[in-house]
């Protein structure tokens, strides 16, 4: 889960990291940065990864798994 949690203002997740987090987190990193300081993803779109998609159940389709 990446980005601000719904009812708790000032909480942003950044969690659930599999084994390849360490490549994944600049990037993370930098989205967040990005929602804190401009309002919102500016080069890193981590919108597909919020919290509203789990709570809604909407699934997110790997494509890339080898």
């Amino acid at each position: 889960m990446i980005g601000p949690h719904p009812q708790v203002k000032n909480f942003l997740f950044a969690n659930g990291f599999s084994g390849h987090g360490l490549q994944q987190a600049p990037a993370v990193g930098k989205a967040l940065a990005e929602l804190i300081v401009h309002g919102g993803y500016r080069t890193v779109d981590c919108s597909a990864f919020g919290y509203s998609r789990v709570a809604e159940g909407r699934a997110f389709r790997e494509l890339n798994v080898i």
